[in-house]
């Protein structure tokens, strides 16, 4: 994957936590590949923040609301890429009580990334990019997901879900997929060591699983690397993935 090179001139990408750490790295790849970038965050102005935003639009969210969900939703054009790259940001001091409120709404799609997802589902679905519409969960996803488990429950609970998603969207031509860094512990193999993904009959799905990658070091990272890679044409026929990166 250190060799690859990547072209993504025309593409509209939305990078959620597009403002600070991994996702701040895969939304300015994107822009220097060519891509129309906008990056959320959770600051009402995108002067508040100390990093290179220069080429990439911005807009606020808070992925605890749905009526701040809501607003972005309708305010966001059409759509290619959507990367989820915001962790958990809650208020300082919130009980206990409420935490785990929202830990399992974000569990059940109510709240959070994955609500976000399904509310941006159409535009996805309606994207003239070759390969179709595409979403791609990073290891930020699982954070909301450890509001009311371990790290390991939160990672083999995104591979899961990743799966339903990637087989239940691909009739609408979406394909999801997710990209765990090595920090947030190792995901179960499913299958056994042998296995490896065949194409799903009539469809562009693959069969679910873990994929274990050993990246090479670039100078966008493996983390960038590999999302990048999942939203071009030569990955259009993986869907449903967890790749675990080493």
């Amino acid at each position: 994957m250190a060799a690859l090179s990547f072209d993504f001139t025309g593409y509209r990408v939305l990078v959620v936590g597009g403002t600070r750490g991994a996702g701040h790295a895969i939304a300015r790849s994107f822009r220097d590949s060519g891509a129309q970038v906008t990056v959320t965050g959770t600051m009402m102005l995108r002067e508040l923040y100390d990093v290179d935003l220069a080429g990439i639009d911005y807009e606020m969210v808070n992925l605890a609301r749905q009526d701040s969900m809501d607003h972005l939703v309708g305010i966001i054009g059409p759509l290619d890429i959507l990367v989820l790259a915001a962790g958990c940001s809650l208020p300082y001091g919130l009980p206990d009580s409420e935490r785990s409120f929202i830990g399992e709404a974000a569990r059940s799609g109510v709240l959070g990334p994955m609500f976000l997802t399904t509310r941006l589902r159409l535009k996805l679905s309606q994207s003239p990019a070759p390969g179709g519409g595409c979403v791609i969960n990073t290891g930020a996803v699982a954070r909301w997901l450890e509001l009311t488990s371990d790290p390991a429950g939160a990672a083999a609970e995104l591979a899961a879900s990743t799966a339903r998603a990637g087989q239940n969207w691909a009739g609408i031509g979406v394909r999801v997929n997710s990209v765990l860094e090595p920090a947030r512990g190792l995901l179960p193999r499913q299958g056994g060591p042998g296995a490896h993904p065949s194409a799903g009959s009539g469809s562009h799905a693959l069969s679910t699983g873990d994929t274990l990658v050993r990246a090479g070091t670039t100078a966008r990272g493996p983390v960038s690397s590999t999302v990048m890679f999942l939203a071009t044409l030569e990955a259009s026929r993986i869907t449903g993935q967890t790749i675990r990166l080493s």
